[in-house]
């Protein structure tokens, strides 16, 4: 089977660290190509690959040996960055947050579909084999329904100058750890879950959101706490009350590929199993789950999380006391 040609549109630690290895590795996709401004990052990307190093994002677009587009940029580009991809017929798969403007998501998804390309935020973590054990013990219930969910992500602050505390890129919080959290709760409640109650925390030291809570519910009743930060002690789990026992995933949504991953599940306190996921490349997986429905013109799913995601951010950002 002919692999399907990726170009990587700039090129930060996370590429060179996480995404870059990832294609390399992966069986249904190829690495044709890079640009980034950065010319000895650039360089030194192209020379250890051996893929294209091109002079600019227009040649980039112009390559006919590419399909799809990794767009590794901050938030706050993305809205033109997608737009050129799509009006290139690129595919575009692009780092968290996506997209914060539910307007533009809706005129970029227009797009999309006119032209037929597959537009998708890339939340790894969804492709790992952990995730899915998850959502397969939650689909049949083995210990009963969902009384609450907890998804938690946070870490100590990082150096001043990471794009991640910049508000003209779109930086901060809500946007990076939080997105992780509030997708996660998104897709175990099922279908568009109410924002019950939100809080985004910020702080007189950064220009941008540092931490934030959230209680969302479904149509049964079900609830997820969302809880991130910048600024704290490392946490990255996700834990679920359930009528029958209490159930524990941690590393659940950052993790390296050699990580042992399990689900265990506790009730009064005993241990009562433990789901060995093993080690697992969340990364190569989604690159394999992107390649299926490029080839299968199977778009909609992702076009309705994006959709969906943003819509979710815009209620906790905008969340108000007695609305």
């Amino acid at each position: 089977m002919k692999k399907l040609g990726i170009a990587c549109w700039t090129i930060g630690q996370h590429a060179q660290k996480n995404i870059i290895p990832a294609i390399k590795r992966c069986d249904s996709v190829e690495l044709i190509g890079a640009y980034t401004r950065n010319e000895a990052i650039l360089g030194a990307v192209c020379s250890q690959t051996g893929c294209k190093r091109y002079a600019d994002e227009q040649e980039l677009l112009s390559d006919s040996a590419v399909g799809l587009v990794y767009l590794s940029s901050p938030t706050g580009v993305h809205y033109e960055q997608i737009k050129k991809c799509i009006t290139a017929k690129k595919s575009v798969l692009v780092e968290k947050t996506a997209l914060t403007s539910a307007d533009q998501v809706d005129e970029l998804l227009e797009m999309a579909r006119a032209n037929e390309v597959l537009v998708m935020e890339a939340f790894m973590y969804r492709f790992h084999s952990q995730f899915k054990a998850l959502q397969e013990l939650l689909d049949f219930n083995r210990y009963g329904e969902i009384v609450r969910i907890e998804c938690e992500f946070g870490f100590p602050h990082l150096p001043k100058n990471d794009i991640r505390y910049s508000k003209v890129l779109e930086g901060g919080a809500l946007y990076d750890a939080g997105a992780y959290t509030l997708s996660a709760a998104r897709i175990l409640l099922g279908c568009n879950p109410k924002v019950e109650w939100a809080h985004v925390l910020f702080s007189k030291e950064f220009e941008v959101d540092v931490g934030g809570h959230a209680i969302l519910s479904n149509d049964i009743n079900q609830i997820a706490i969302c809880n991130w930060r910048f600024g704290a002690s490392y946490i990255n789990q996700i834990r679920i009350w359930l009528e029958r026992g209490h159930l524990l995933v941690e590393r659940a949504f950052s993790k390296p590929d050699s990580f042992d991953s399990q689900i265990t599940i506790k009730n009064n306190g005993a241990l009562i199993e433990k789901i060995n996921c093993g080690p697992d490349n969340h990364f190569v997986e989604m690159f394999n789950y992107a390649s299926e429905l490029i080839s299968l013109s199977e778009f909609e799913i992702e076009y309705r999380h994006m959709a969906d995601q943003v819509d979710l951010l815009g209620s906790v950002l905008n969340f108000k006391e007695g609305r």
